[in-house]
């Protein structure tokens, strides 16, 4: 199955729950200090990177008017704080009911290494959307929970996926559930 055909089989399930996304945030929020012992005594050795550029695309499922649509999705992270806070700059554009949209995300993430080759980073934070569709708000802000799931296939090259919840605070209040996934690159 295709990036494009995981995300479109995601996002178009019939009333996903978000009760169900966020008890399973919490779970592995809970289980991932204990991974994280373990991840500690295995990492020896120092980051050799400034920075990650994100490539990849994204579904996305308004709850509220049960709609889907899917975009390219760009983004940076970096490590202000090594193994305790990664800040990530992501924007995404798609076009939905005859208008074009934009969004920016500013999630706070706490890294944890799982392994050599994996990395979980839950996260909360900012969003601002932009839509060119009549009738409504054209700017709004917003709040957004995401898990990253950071697979490295080599010391600078690997794929990602990153489930996310979020809210829009303004017409209408909208909660939508998405699904991101592409590769990354990292910076020297």
């Amino acid at each position: 199955m295709t990036l494009v055909g995981l995300s479109t089989a995601f996002c178009m399930r019939e009333h996903p729950s978000p009760a169900r996304f966020v008890t399973v945030v919490i779970a592995l929020g809970g289980l991932l200090p204990l991974a994280s012992v373990r991840a500690i005594a295995e990492d020896t050795e120092e980051k050799d990177h400034v920075a990650v550029l994100e490539f990849g695309a994204t579904g996305e499922r308004e709850i509220s008017e049960r709609t889907s649509h899917l975009g390219p999705t760009v983004g940076i992270e970096i490590e202000p704080v090594e193994n305790w806070l990664e800040v990530e700059l992501g924007a995404s554009t798609y076009r939905s009911q005859g208008a074009t949209n934009w969004e920016l995300e500013l999630p706070f993430k706490k890294p944890f290494r799982l392994s050599s080759t994996i990395e979980v980073m839950p996260g909360l934070g900012p969003t601002w959307a932009h839509t060119t569709q009549p009738g409504v708000r054209s700017s709004v802000w917003g709040a957004e929970a995401v898990i990253d799931f950071f697979f490295w296939r080599s010391k600078r090259l690997g794929w990602y996926l990153e489930p996310s919840y979020g809210v829009a605070l303004g017409n209408g209040d909208k909660k939508s559930v998405a699904l991101t996934a592409g590769i990354f690159f990292a910076v020297p």
